[in-house]
């Protein structure tokens, strides 16, 4: 009988995906079964780059993001456009040589596994973005009913507060966890060091579901949890952003730590705000949160880093805090709902 890293090996040697599907950017309930295969299973190794800082980087244009989203992803082009916009400055308003640079190489599964192996990579990012959650459907709903934009159902005294999964949500997540389960495992030899969630309740739980097996305070492995309040982007008003107080988040999901969540309200970060800053500064202060979220994984020791978060932050992670050497790579698509995607990078 034929283990998982013998196949791996078998895969890697024919350069053949191992079955229809099973390509890292699953979407949930949709299964890839349709998707091309890599041209190679054989992780490439990150070549050195000089000075590779991301003032290096050509201008941004928002007309080359794909437009490949779901559905109920109306802000995409407003908040992509204002990233970009914002992207186009941002090194202007920074020290460049005081950012960490991260050399960026998209995976699938097979690929990941191989890499653990594989020197050249110092660190292999698991990144995730939480299932549907409940504010996604009151807001379909609301405007099916008074066909009115998101402002005003953001504004109803009904619209979920830091909403957890929908039973859909719920299930692509299930989906993603057959996934985890063949790929995350002794024989493959990849195996998460680190769990690093949003403070948000969608993206902790969407986590939790993907990896029933590494869960706090029942797994075996003993893999930490941390909660990081830079994988969030500010609610700038909207009431889905909305964080739970560490006391209730502790409760529902216990065995994580949030001591950086607990710092982060100790220096008075501003959470749960009503008021809206103009988008253009919001997303200088994403972006700010990714480059922050880079420079403490550089000096953690975990390598294999699973990260749950949102689609923007995602978003100004991959295709600006990230630099990509191949011209292909997926970084400037957007996260659908569920979607699971892994990179590895070399610091320089």
């Amino acid at each position: 009988r034929l283990t998982n890293m013998m196949i791996i090996r078998r895969v890697a040697s024919l350069r053949q995906p191992l079955l229809r599907g099973v390509q890292v950017r699953c979407q949930g309930s949709a299964a890839l079964n349709n998707e091309a295969p890599s041209k190679s299973t054989q992780p490439k190794p990150i070549h050195h780059m000089q000075s590779a800082t991301i003032a290096s980087t050509p201008r941004c244009d928002a007309s080359a993001m794909a437009l490949k989203r779901d559905s109920g992803d109306y802000y995409f082009e407003e908040h992509s456009g204002a990233l970009v916009s914002a992207f186009n400055v941002y090194d202007d308003m920074q020290e460049s040589e005081k950012r960490v640079t991260a050399i960026a190489r998209d995976m699938n599964l097979i690929e990941a596994a191989l890499a653990v192996q594989d020197e050249s990579y110092d660190k292999i990012l698991i990144l995730m973005r939480h299932g549907e959650a409940k504010h996604n459907v009151f807001e379909r709903q609301y405007a099916q009913k008074h066909g009115s934009s998101f402002e005003q159902a953001n504004e109803d005294e009904n619209y979920p507060v830091d909403p957890m999964l929908t039973g859909k949500g719920c299930g692509t997540m299930l989906n993603v966890s057959n996934r985890t389960a063949t790929f995350f495992n002794k024989e493959t030899g990849l195996l998460p060091d680190l769990f690093v969630v949003s403070p948000l309740r969608r993206a902790i739980q969407s986590a939790l579901i993907s990896f029933p097996h590494d869960a706090p305070l029942t797994s075996l492995s003993g893999t930490p949890w941390v909660c990081h309040p830079a994988c969030m982007e500010q609610a700038n008003g909207n009431k889905s952003e909305f964080v739970s107080s560490p006391e209730l988040l502790e409760e529902t999901f216990p065995g994580i730590n949030y001591e950086l969540f607990n710092q982060s309200l100790m220096r008075g970060d501003v959470y749960n705000s009503n008021e809206k800053v103009p988008l253009f500064e919001s997303k200088i202060d994403l972006m700010n949160r990714t480059d922050a979220f880079l420079e403490w994984i550089k000096e953690r020791d975990e390598r294999v880093v699973v990260v749950s978060s949102h689609a923007t932050w995602l978003q100004s992670l991959c295709a600006f805090s990230l630099q990509y050497e191949d011209s292909d790579s997926k970084n400037l698509e957007m996260f659908k709902k569920g979607e699971m995607r892994s990179v590895g990078i070399k610091f320089s």
